[in-house]
């Protein structure tokens, strides 16, 4: 569905965070992507997203290149993007942001904001609230829902559960695990490693900008990574 192929890229020419990169996301997976700050990880997703410039190699999805596309073409390619920070308008209500993420989805691709209320019940719920008011769980939710109007083929999120309370971790990853029952094929940066392999089919650990170690998420024991996240084992 989704490959990285020997990538190399960062923020700052010279100064490389991606360093040849391999990684191939297969259709219809959770793929979490786990390793130490600094690793590239949400380097790793910016890049397909085409908010990060890759310098060298390339990244395809469902077998056309994506490589440096700009970030606003990527709806139009399938491929959805969760940030982890500024996700969501704060200042329009639930309605408004999804109203508007609606607006902008391919026409070919656009789903409906009833599908959306019926996956997140809290979306229905607060509609009419300001975005900026929601709790942090309920945020990520919308910022969700925002992303699957416009039904991509890959969903990729950085970091989702950062600063939620382990509650609202379970009950987004729940949601995530039914999106995946959809069809929807997702990238899922995380540092909660306990929670990502709960849902993941494969995990890959990201060390020095690459691929460290690729194997299914329920061979991997949490305990047991911190040698690879320090660089050691393979």
């Amino acid at each position: 569905m989704m490959a990285f192929e020997a990538v190399t890229g960062g923020y700052e020419p010279g100064l490389p965070i991606l360093r040849g990169a391999d990684l191939i996301v297969e259709p219809g997976e959770i793929l979490a992507l786990l390793g130490p700050n600094g690793a590239g990880k949400s380097t790793l997703v910016k890049a397909a997203a085409g908010l990060v410039p890759v310098w060298s190699g390339r990244i395809t999805l469902a077998q056309r290149e994506i490589t440096n596309r700009p970030a606003h073409r990527m709806l139009a390619e399938g491929l959805g993007f969760v940030p982890q920070t500024e996700n969501i308008f704060a200042r329009l209500t639930v309605r408004e942001n999804l109203l508007l993420a609606h607006a902008l989805a391919p026409r070919e691709r656009r789903g409906t904001i009833a599908e959306m209320e019926a996956l997140f019940p809290d979306l229905a719920r607060q509609r009419s609230l300001a975005a900026g008011r929601l709790s942090g769980g309920q945020r990520q939710m919308l910022a969700v829902a925002r992303a699957l109007l416009a039904k991509p083929a890959v969903l990729m999120l950085d970091e989702p559960s950062a600063g939620l309370s382990p509650r609202l971790v379970a009950t987004l990853f729940e949601r995530l695990a039914a999106i995946r029952g959809t069809g929807v094929t997702i990238l899922l940066v995380e540092q909660n490693v306990r929670a990502a392999l709960s849902i993941a089919d494969r995990a890959a650990v990201l060390v020095g900008g690459r691929v460290a170690h690729l194997a299914p998420a329920r061979d991997l024991d949490p305990t047991a990574l911190g040698p690879l996240f320090l660089g050691g084992g393979h």
